[in-house]
């Protein structure tokens, strides 16, 4: 059900300002331009996944996407495979599973020099993060190469013991923010002691510029964790009034460096930059859509600009083949286009 808006409490002139400001966001999404998203979204979703084809990093991309509702066609097994239960109990690197049993850890090889790590996780906490943005429980069951079986859980109490204050946050506040209550405390191997606040914290001390291709992914767990902090009663002040400004701060570069065809450049935040090609617009404008999607409320989405940029992504996403664009950008793009709907009512 939709909120009423109310103005009774507000004087002439700042109520006549909101009303138009309500009117002017008031305006649904164009059915045309629904229904193709609708149709891009069914066209990601419906490209295959198979254990012989698609690595391991492909695959949580596509949970990303698509939450619980995808396969994998596991060739071992010869049959489909839930796309989670596959990561959790079947998807293998180099010919064994995943997950490895150290010293009684869920561990995931992370990009590391000289070998091809990065096909299973690029960075820390990144499964951790696809598990609770696809909202999987805590008790689901890990299987290790030695045949232990860990949870969910069990990955987050390591991510919480190696918790370092340099490391990517992005993903983590994902993690945290869904798995934890907001006062709950833990600590780490360092000695030193953290809660979610004390992560956002640190998160918007940081250039986003710095961070993984430019700062969308760090953007969305900032923007993501405001967002699980603010529906559970959270009041916005001290770090998360702070986390608010963060995030507007980059939603007008993104609207300051826009390009003409809707398209969000392709240096992010640093100029106004062309993407090169249909690959990099959907992988650029995709990502910077997959934060703002939770950055903007529904009301901002609906804005011209947003629109155009949604306009723009679809064009391309329409015009060809799943297999032009890269896992990441395809997979980011399909999942900005799903927050997007499901915001403004899709």
């Amino acid at each position: 059900m939709k909120k009423q808006l109310s103005f009774a409490h507000l004087s002439l002139p700042t109520a006549l300002f909101f009303c138009f400001t309500a009117f002017a966001w008031s305006n649904d999404v164009p059915k045309e331009l629904a229904e193709r998203i609708d149709k891009v979204i069914q066209k990601v979703h419906d490209r295959s996944l198979r254990s012989d084809v698609n690595t391991p990093w492909a695959v949580m991309h596509a949970v990303v996407a698509f939450e619980k509702g995808l396969e994998v066609f596991d060739v071992g097994e010869g049959k489909n495979i839930n796309a989670i239960d596959y990561l959790t109990r079947h998807a293998k690197f180099e010919g064994k599973l995943i997950y490895q049993d150290v010293n009684g850890i869920p561990t995931l090889k992370t990009r590391g020099k000289g070998d091809k790590s990065f096909l299973v996780q690029d960075h820390v906490d990144q499964y951790l993060f696809a598990y609770a943005d696809a909202g999987v429980d805590l008790d689901r069951e890990i299987l290790s190469r030695t045949g232990r079986k860990f949870t969910v859980n069990d990955k987050l109490k390591f991510a919480k013991k190696g918790f370092k204050d340099d490391q990517e946050l992005g993903w983590t506040l994902v993690a945290v923010s869904t798995y934890l209550s907001f006062d709950e405390k833990w600590e780490a191997d360092s000695g030193k002691k953290y809660r979610t606040e004390d992560v956002m914290a640190l998160a918007i001390q940081r250039d986003p510029r710095r961070e993984t291709e430019g700062g969308p992914h760090h953007l969305y767990g900032v923007a993501y964790a405001l967002d699980k902090y603010l529906e559970q009663g959270g009041k916005l002040k001290g770090t998360w009034k702070d986390a608010r400004k963060y995030l507007d701060k980059y939603v007008a570069l993104t609207k300051e460096y826009q390009q003409d065809d809707g398209a969000f450049s392709a240096s992010v935040f640093f100029r106004a930059t062309r993407p090169r090609t249909p690959r990099h617009l959907v992988s650029t404008t995709g990502h910077a859509l997959e934060w703002m999607s939770l950055a903007l409320s529904p009301e901002e989405l609906k804005q011209a600009w947003v629109l155009d940029a949604i306009e723009r992504l679809v064009t391309d996403l329409e015009k060809f083949p799943t297999e032009v664009f890269s896992d990441g950008g395809l997979y980011h793009a399909a999942h900005a286009l799903r927050r997007f709907s499901e915001a403004t009512g899709g």
